[in-house]
Protein backbone atom coordinates (compact mmCIF):
# COMPACT_ATOMS: atom_id res chain seq x y z
CA UNK A 1 0.00 0.00 0.00
CA UNK A 2 2.74 2.61 0.73
CA UNK A 3 4.65 1.34 -2.16
CA UNK A 4 1.24 2.64 -4.06
CA UNK A 5 1.20 5.89 -2.44
CA UNK A 6 4.78 6.28 -3.36
CA UNK A 7 4.13 5.80 -7.04
CA UNK A 8 1.64 8.55 -6.94
CA UNK A 9 3.29 11.07 -5.29
CA UNK A 10 6.13 10.51 -8.10
CA UNK A 11 3.54 10.71 -11.01
CA UNK A 12 2.02 14.40 -9.29
CA UNK A 13 5.77 15.23 -8.90
CA UNK A 14 6.92 14.72 -12.79
CA UNK A 15 3.81 15.97 -14.15
CA UNK A 16 4.20 19.24 -11.91
CA UNK A 17 7.29 19.70 -12.96
CA UNK A 18 6.64 19.07 -17.16
CA UNK A 19 3.43 21.45 -16.29
CA UNK A 20 5.84 24.10 -14.82
CA UNK A 21 8.50 23.68 -18.04
CA UNK A 22 5.46 23.99 -20.28
CA UNK A 23 4.33 27.15 -19.30
CA UNK A 24 8.16 28.64 -18.92
CA UNK A 25 8.09 27.79 -22.67
CA UNK A 26 5.24 29.47 -23.76
CA UNK A 27 6.27 32.35 -21.51
CA UNK A 28 9.38 32.66 -23.79
CA UNK A 29 7.40 32.15 -27.29
CA UNK A 30 5.23 35.52 -25.61
CA UNK A 31 8.45 37.74 -24.61
CA UNK A 32 10.28 37.00 -28.13
CA UNK A 33 7.03 37.45 -30.02
CA UNK A 34 6.52 41.25 -27.98
CA UNK A 35 10.20 41.81 -28.72
CA UNK A 36 9.78 41.30 -32.25
CA UNK A 37 6.51 43.72 -32.57
CA UNK A 38 8.40 46.23 -30.06
CA UNK A 39 11.61 46.25 -32.55
CA UNK A 40 9.35 46.01 -36.08
CA UNK A 41 9.77 49.83 -36.12
CA UNK A 42 12.48 51.73 -35.18
CA UNK A 43 12.19 55.22 -33.78
CA UNK A 44 14.03 57.44 -36.03
CA UNK A 45 14.77 61.39 -36.75
CA UNK A 46 15.41 62.22 -39.93
CA UNK A 47 16.54 65.74 -41.97
CA UNK A 48 15.82 66.15 -45.66
CA UNK A 49 19.15 66.73 -48.19
CA UNK A 50 19.51 70.49 -48.63
CA UNK A 51 20.79 72.57 -52.12
CA UNK A 52 22.53 75.90 -50.46
CA UNK A 53 25.15 78.09 -50.70
CA UNK A 54 28.60 77.59 -49.85
CA UNK A 55 31.70 79.47 -48.87
CA UNK A 56 34.14 80.02 -51.30
CA UNK A 57 36.62 76.96 -49.58
CA UNK A 58 36.07 73.24 -50.60
CA UNK A 59 37.91 70.49 -48.48
CA UNK A 60 38.23 66.93 -50.08
CA UNK A 61 40.25 64.09 -48.61
CA UNK A 62 43.22 62.10 -50.39
CA UNK A 63 46.15 59.52 -50.13
CA UNK A 64 49.48 60.22 -50.63
CA UNK A 65 51.64 59.08 -53.28
CA UNK A 66 55.19 59.25 -54.10
CA UNK A 67 56.08 61.88 -56.67
CA UNK A 68 58.92 59.52 -58.32
CA UNK A 69 58.27 55.85 -58.10
CA UNK A 70 60.16 53.57 -60.67
CA UNK A 71 61.29 49.84 -60.87
CA UNK A 72 65.07 48.92 -61.83
CA UNK A 73 64.10 46.13 -65.10
CA UNK A 74 66.77 44.28 -66.14
CA UNK A 75 67.98 44.36 -69.67
CA UNK A 76 70.45 41.45 -69.57
CA UNK A 77 70.33 37.85 -68.90
CA UNK A 78 72.93 35.90 -66.13
CA UNK A 79 73.90 35.47 -62.73
CA UNK A 80 74.16 38.28 -60.19
CA UNK A 81 77.80 37.89 -59.40
CA UNK A 82 77.63 41.38 -56.79
CA UNK A 83 75.15 43.50 -54.73
CA UNK A 84 75.97 46.95 -53.56
CA UNK A 85 72.84 48.22 -52.11
CA UNK A 86 70.63 47.16 -49.82
CA UNK A 87 66.94 47.97 -48.65
CA UNK A 88 66.26 51.25 -47.01
CA UNK A 89 69.39 52.93 -48.62
CA UNK A 90 69.44 56.07 -49.99
CA UNK A 91 70.65 55.88 -53.91
CA UNK A 92 71.37 58.72 -56.55
CA UNK A 93 71.02 57.96 -59.66
CA UNK A 94 73.28 56.09 -61.46
CA UNK A 95 74.59 54.26 -58.57
CA UNK A 96 75.38 50.97 -59.17
CA UNK A 97 73.19 48.37 -57.62
CA UNK A 98 74.23 45.20 -58.31
CA UNK A 99 76.68 43.17 -61.12
CA UNK A 100 75.90 40.45 -63.06
CA UNK A 101 78.56 37.90 -65.00
CA UNK A 102 79.93 39.44 -68.28
CA UNK A 103 83.13 36.99 -68.29
CA UNK A 104 82.09 35.33 -71.43
CA UNK A 105 80.71 39.08 -72.32
CA UNK A 106 84.65 40.31 -72.32
CA UNK A 107 85.67 37.23 -73.93
CA UNK A 108 83.86 37.54 -77.27
CA UNK A 109 84.45 41.30 -76.95
CA UNK A 110 87.89 41.05 -77.06
CA UNK A 111 87.85 38.14 -79.86
CA UNK A 112 85.64 40.42 -82.00
CA UNK A 113 88.20 43.46 -81.43
CA UNK A 114 91.47 41.10 -82.42
CA UNK A 115 89.20 40.42 -86.16
CA UNK A 116 88.18 43.78 -86.24
CA UNK A 117 92.19 44.39 -86.04
CA UNK A 118 93.02 41.71 -88.08
CA UNK A 119 90.33 43.31 -91.04
CA UNK A 120 92.14 46.69 -90.87
CA UNK A 121 95.48 45.17 -91.44
CA UNK A 122 93.97 43.44 -94.47
CA UNK A 123 92.41 46.30 -96.22
CA UNK A 124 95.94 48.16 -95.51
CA UNK A 125 97.69 46.13 -97.21
CA UNK A 126 95.06 45.02 -100.26
CA UNK A 127 94.63 48.79 -100.31
CA UNK A 128 98.44 49.23 -101.33
CA UNK A 129 97.84 46.14 -103.78
CA UNK A 130 94.59 47.68 -105.57
CA UNK A 131 97.63 50.84 -106.19
CA UNK A 132 99.41 48.41 -107.85
CA UNK A 133 96.82 46.70 -110.07
CA UNK A 134 97.73 43.41 -108.24
CA UNK A 135 94.57 42.64 -106.83
CA UNK A 136 90.50 43.32 -107.88
CA UNK A 137 88.91 45.84 -106.27
CA UNK A 138 86.35 43.23 -105.22
CA UNK A 139 88.37 41.97 -102.56
CA UNK A 140 88.89 45.27 -100.64
CA UNK A 141 84.86 45.99 -100.43
CA UNK A 142 84.46 42.44 -99.06
CA UNK A 143 86.79 43.39 -96.31
CA UNK A 144 85.00 46.67 -95.50
CA UNK A 145 81.78 45.02 -95.52
CA UNK A 146 83.42 42.22 -93.19
CA UNK A 147 84.89 45.47 -90.99
CA UNK A 148 81.56 46.97 -90.78
CA UNK A 149 79.78 43.97 -89.35
CA UNK A 150 82.88 43.44 -86.84
CA UNK A 151 82.28 47.11 -85.48
CA UNK A 152 78.60 46.99 -85.19
CA UNK A 153 79.16 43.29 -82.84
CA UNK A 154 81.92 45.13 -81.33
CA UNK A 155 79.32 48.01 -80.19
CA UNK A 156 76.24 45.84 -79.83
CA UNK A 157 78.99 43.74 -77.52
CA UNK A 158 79.86 46.92 -75.42
CA UNK A 159 76.18 47.36 -75.13
CA UNK A 160 75.37 44.12 -73.56
CA UNK A 161 78.29 44.45 -71.03
CA UNK A 162 77.19 48.13 -70.16
CA UNK A 163 73.44 46.25 -69.43
CA UNK A 164 75.31 43.92 -66.75
CA UNK A 165 75.68 46.82 -65.07
CA UNK A 166 72.61 47.36 -63.00
CA UNK A 167 72.37 50.88 -62.60
CA UNK A 168 69.79 53.47 -60.43
CA UNK A 169 67.46 55.12 -62.81
CA UNK A 170 66.50 57.84 -60.77
CA UNK A 171 67.85 59.09 -57.26
CA UNK A 172 65.66 58.04 -53.89
CA UNK A 173 65.45 55.43 -51.36
CA UNK A 174 65.88 51.72 -51.85
CA UNK A 175 62.37 50.32 -51.11
CA UNK A 176 62.50 47.10 -52.71
CA UNK A 177 65.22 44.37 -53.51
CA UNK A 178 64.16 41.33 -55.48
CA UNK A 179 67.44 39.45 -56.01
CA UNK A 180 70.39 38.21 -54.04
CA UNK A 181 73.83 37.44 -55.22
CA UNK A 182 73.72 34.26 -56.83
CA UNK A 183 70.21 34.89 -58.32
CA UNK A 184 69.71 34.13 -61.89
CA UNK A 185 67.67 37.07 -63.79
CA UNK A 186 67.10 37.33 -67.35
CA UNK A 187 65.49 40.91 -69.24
CA UNK A 188 62.50 42.49 -68.09
CA UNK A 189 63.06 40.94 -64.56
CA UNK A 190 61.88 43.31 -62.13
CA UNK A 191 65.25 44.20 -60.39
CA UNK A 192 64.62 46.49 -57.51
CA UNK A 193 62.08 49.48 -56.69
CA UNK A 194 63.04 53.10 -55.80
CA UNK A 195 60.99 55.46 -54.16
CA UNK A 196 61.56 59.47 -53.64
CA UNK A 197 59.17 61.08 -50.84
CA UNK A 198 60.84 64.62 -51.02
CA UNK A 199 58.14 64.93 -52.50
CA UNK A 200 54.67 63.82 -53.01
CA UNK A 201 51.37 63.90 -54.68
CA UNK A 202 47.76 64.28 -52.66
CA UNK A 203 45.50 62.66 -55.10
CA UNK A 204 41.33 63.71 -54.09
CA UNK A 205 38.05 63.61 -56.19
CA UNK A 206 35.66 66.55 -56.73
CA UNK A 207 32.26 66.48 -58.54
CA UNK A 208 31.47 68.28 -62.29
CA UNK A 209 30.52 71.08 -60.17
CA UNK A 210 34.14 71.88 -58.26
CA UNK A 211 36.37 70.86 -60.77
CA UNK A 212 35.36 74.09 -62.70
CA UNK A 213 36.81 75.83 -60.21
CA UNK A 214 39.92 74.26 -59.74
CA UNK A 215 43.16 75.57 -61.90
CA UNK A 216 46.11 74.17 -62.37
CA UNK A 217 49.05 75.97 -60.70
CA UNK A 218 46.39 77.19 -57.80
CA UNK A 219 47.48 76.80 -53.91
CA UNK A 220 45.80 74.53 -51.78
CA UNK A 221 46.21 74.26 -48.00
CA UNK A 222 47.36 70.20 -47.42
CA UNK A 223 47.13 69.13 -43.72
CA UNK A 224 48.13 65.38 -43.26
CA UNK A 225 46.11 63.55 -40.32
CA UNK A 226 48.92 62.17 -38.49
CA UNK A 227 49.88 65.90 -38.08
CA UNK A 228 46.16 67.90 -37.21
CA UNK A 229 47.96 70.98 -36.65
CA UNK A 230 49.98 71.65 -39.72
CA UNK A 231 49.17 73.11 -42.76
CA UNK A 232 51.29 72.59 -45.25
CA UNK A 233 51.76 74.41 -49.06
CA UNK A 234 50.68 72.23 -52.25
CA UNK A 235 49.87 73.28 -56.01
CA UNK A 236 47.20 71.40 -58.00
CA UNK A 237 49.71 69.97 -60.80
CA UNK A 238 47.10 68.20 -62.80
CA UNK A 239 43.17 67.51 -63.18
CA UNK A 240 41.47 64.82 -64.57
CA UNK A 241 39.85 65.25 -68.18
CA UNK A 242 37.35 62.22 -67.48
CA UNK A 243 34.92 61.45 -64.67
CA UNK A 244 34.80 57.92 -62.51
CA UNK A 245 31.70 55.73 -62.41
CA UNK A 246 31.30 58.35 -59.36
CA UNK A 247 30.85 61.36 -61.88
CA UNK A 248 33.95 62.41 -59.69
CA UNK A 249 37.27 64.00 -60.94
CA UNK A 250 40.95 63.21 -59.65
CA UNK A 251 43.08 66.34 -58.63
CA UNK A 252 46.93 66.40 -58.34
CA UNK A 253 47.92 68.03 -55.65
CA UNK A 254 52.38 68.20 -55.43
CA UNK A 255 53.02 68.41 -51.55
CA UNK A 256 57.10 69.58 -50.35
CA UNK A 257 57.68 66.49 -48.01
CA UNK A 258 58.88 68.11 -44.31
CA UNK A 259 61.92 67.37 -43.33
CA UNK A 260 61.02 67.95 -39.64
CA UNK A 261 57.39 66.15 -39.84
CA UNK A 262 58.18 63.41 -42.84
CA UNK A 263 55.04 61.89 -44.43
CA UNK A 264 55.15 58.76 -46.03
CA UNK A 265 52.89 57.29 -49.00
CA UNK A 266 49.15 56.15 -48.10
CA UNK A 267 48.86 58.33 -45.29
CA UNK A 268 45.59 60.47 -45.55
CA UNK A 269 45.76 64.34 -45.63
CA UNK A 270 42.77 66.99 -46.06
CA UNK A 271 43.19 69.93 -48.97
CA UNK A 272 41.63 73.06 -48.90
CA UNK A 273 40.50 74.50 -52.14
CA UNK A 274 39.57 78.34 -51.86
CA UNK A 275 37.85 79.49 -54.59
CA UNK A 276 36.78 83.30 -55.90
CA UNK A 277 33.03 83.06 -55.51
CA UNK A 278 30.65 81.34 -53.59
CA UNK A 279 29.15 77.96 -55.09
CA UNK A 280 25.69 75.81 -54.46
CA UNK A 281 26.12 72.25 -53.13
CA UNK A 282 24.14 69.71 -51.19
CA UNK A 283 24.42 69.33 -47.37
CA UNK A 284 23.46 67.04 -44.63
CA UNK A 285 23.92 67.69 -40.78
CA UNK A 286 27.56 66.19 -39.71
CA UNK A 287 25.13 63.49 -37.33
CA UNK A 288 24.30 61.57 -40.11
CA UNK A 289 26.98 59.97 -41.16
CA UNK A 290 27.51 56.47 -39.74
CA UNK A 291 31.35 56.35 -39.54
CA UNK A 292 34.24 57.80 -40.82
CA UNK A 293 34.28 60.22 -43.88
CA UNK A 294 37.18 58.01 -45.08
CA UNK A 295 34.28 55.64 -45.35
CA UNK A 296 30.81 57.76 -45.19
CA UNK A 297 27.77 55.95 -45.16
CA UNK A 298 24.33 57.66 -44.60
CA UNK A 299 20.48 55.59 -43.88
CA UNK A 300 17.76 57.13 -46.26
CA UNK A 301 13.93 56.70 -45.29
CA UNK A 302 12.03 56.05 -48.05
CA UNK A 303 8.97 54.55 -47.58
CA UNK A 304 9.23 53.79 -43.80
CA UNK A 305 12.80 51.79 -44.77
CA UNK A 306 16.00 52.47 -43.59
CA UNK A 307 18.55 51.71 -47.04
CA UNK A 308 22.00 52.25 -46.31
CA UNK A 309 24.22 54.43 -48.65
CA UNK A 310 27.71 55.31 -49.09
CA UNK A 311 28.44 58.61 -49.81
CA UNK A 312 31.48 60.71 -50.88
CA UNK A 313 31.22 64.41 -48.59
CA UNK A 314 33.57 66.47 -46.93
CA UNK A 315 33.31 68.44 -43.28
CA UNK A 316 31.84 71.83 -43.87
CA UNK A 317 31.30 73.56 -40.25
CA UNK A 318 28.36 71.27 -38.31
CA UNK A 319 27.74 69.62 -41.89
CA UNK A 320 28.83 67.36 -44.29
CA UNK A 321 28.62 68.28 -48.20
CA UNK A 322 27.60 66.05 -49.95
CA UNK A 323 29.43 65.00 -53.50
CA UNK A 324 27.70 62.09 -54.31
CA UNK A 325 25.34 59.35 -53.74
CA UNK A 326 22.60 61.26 -52.50
CA UNK A 327 19.64 63.81 -54.21
CA UNK A 328 18.09 67.09 -52.78
CA UNK A 329 15.30 66.78 -50.75
CA UNK A 330 15.93 63.00 -49.83
CA UNK A 331 15.42 61.89 -46.18
CA UNK A 332 18.21 60.81 -43.81
CA UNK A 333 18.29 59.65 -40.44
CA UNK A 334 20.43 61.82 -38.00
CA UNK A 335 19.62 60.24 -34.58
CA UNK A 336 18.70 56.39 -33.70
CA UNK A 337 21.35 54.72 -36.48
CA UNK A 338 22.78 53.30 -33.86
CA UNK A 339 20.04 50.30 -34.03
CA UNK A 340 19.51 50.69 -37.78
CA UNK A 341 20.58 48.10 -39.92
CA UNK A 342 20.38 48.24 -44.50
CA UNK A 343 16.62 47.00 -44.90
CA UNK A 344 15.14 47.63 -41.45
CA UNK A 345 11.67 49.58 -40.90
CA UNK A 346 11.31 52.82 -39.43
CA UNK A 347 9.11 55.37 -37.74
CA UNK A 348 9.50 58.51 -38.30
CA UNK A 349 9.66 60.68 -35.09
CA UNK A 350 9.61 64.82 -34.22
Amino acid sequence: MKRSYLWIFLTICVLAIAWKLYQNKEQSKREAALAQVTRAFVPVEVAPVEAEVLANTLEANGIFLPAKEMFVISETQGRVVQVYKNKGEWVNEGDLIAKVDDELLNTELEATQANIAKLKKDRDRLGNLIEGEAVAKNKIEDIELGLLAAEAKEKALKKQIANTSLKAPMSGTLGLRFIERGSVIGPGIQVAQITNLEKLFLMVKVTERDVLHVRKGQSVRVVADVYPGRAIPGKVTNIGLRADNTFNYDVEIEVPNPKDAPLRAGMHAQARFTFDANRQGLTVPRKAIAGSLQDAKVYVVKDSVAKLRRVLGAVYGNKVEVRSGLEKDELVVVAGQFNLADGVQVEVVE
